[in-house]
C-alpha cells in the first residue's frame, strides 16, 4: 500500500493575536469571514477517513495566511481580487484588512507559509497526495471560473502530477458511491508538493453534512475511506 499523505489547507478558523489590529472590520465580521472561508470539517474529515494517513493542515485560517497560494503575488490569479497569500479582501471582493507592509508579509510566511511548506514537502517523499477542499454550492464574486460546472465531487489534477489512471479509478469510485463527479471544474489543478502523484478532492459544501451520525456526513466518509489511493 502507498504512502498516503493528506493536505488539508483551508481548515483552521484560528486569527493569531498579533493579526487582528490588520482588520479593519470589526471581530465579529472577521469571525464570520473565517468561517466562511473556511473548508469546514476538512481536517476532521481526513482523520475520518484516513486514520492511518499522515495529515498536513494550516494552522492559521486561510484570510490571515492562505498556504495554497504562490508566496509571489505575480503569479498568483487570486491576488488580483485579494486574495493572494495574504489576504486583503473577504469572498465578496470587500476590503476588510489594510495592506500589510513588505516587513510584515515577510513576517507572515516566515511563520505561518514556509514551515507548513517544509512539513509538506518533507511528508510528500514517497507518498501519494491527496489535497481536500470543499467549495460553495453557488459561486462567490471572487472566483476566476464562476461560470464552471459545479459537480458534487470535483477532481482537480494536471497531467505532470496525476495518473491518469488515478483519475479514472477516483472518478469510477465516487460515482459508484452515486455521486456526480467533474473534472477540473469549478478549480482545477493540483498543488506540487513533490509526491509521485498528487490529486485535488474539491466536495461541494451541500454534500458534506455534519460530522456525526448525518447520513450525508457517513456516506462522505466511507466514500473517501475507500477511495482508491493509487493508480
Amino acid at each position: 500500500m502507498p504512502k498516503l499523505l493528506i493536505h488539508v489547507p483551508h481548515a483552521s478558523t484560528d486569527i493569531p493575536p498579533d493579526a487582528w489590529s490588520e482588520f479593519i472590520i470589526g471581530r465579529e465580521a472577521v469571525e464570520l469571514e473565517a468561517l466562511t472561508s473556511a473548508d469546514l470539517h476538512t481536517d476532521l474529515m481526513a482523520q475520518e477517513a484516513w486514520p492511518t494517513a499522515e495529515i498536513i493542515q494550516a494552522q492559521v485560517s486561510r484570510i490571515v495566511v492562505d498556504v495554497e497560494r504562490y508566496d509571489d503575488d505575480s503569479l498568483e490569479e487570486m491576488a488580483q481580487v485579494g486574495r493572494g497569500v495574504v489576504y486583503t479582501c473577504d469572498h465578496q471582493m470587500r476590503q476588510i484588512r489594510q495592506t500589510v507592509s513588505r516587513e510584515r508579509r515577510e513576517e507572515l510566511l516566515a511563520k505561518y507559509y514556509r514551515p507548513h511548506w517544509e512539513r509538506l514537502r518533507s511528508a510528500a517523499i514517497g507518498a501519494w497526495l491527496v489535497d481536500l477542499h470543499t467549495y460553495p454550492e453557488m459561486p462567490w464574486p471572487i472566483e476566476q471560473r464562476a461560470q464552471g460546472a459545479r459537480p458534487e465531487i470535483d477532481i482537480g489534477f494536471s497531467a505532470a502530477l496525476t495518473p491518469i489512471a488515478w483519475v479514472d479509478a477516483v472518478t469510477e469510485h465516487f460515482r459508484g458511491h452515486g455521486y456526480e463527479v467533474g473534472h477540473n471544474t469549478p478549480y482545477a489543478g493540483v498543488i506540487d508538493a513533490g509526491a509521485v502523484a498528487a490529486v485535488m478532492i474539491e466536495i461541494r459544501r451541500d454534500v458534506v453534512g455534519n460530522p456525526g451520525s448525518d447520513p450525508r456526513w457517513l456516506r462522505l466518509i466511507a466514500a473517501l475511506r475507500s477511495m482508491p489511493r493509487s493508480a
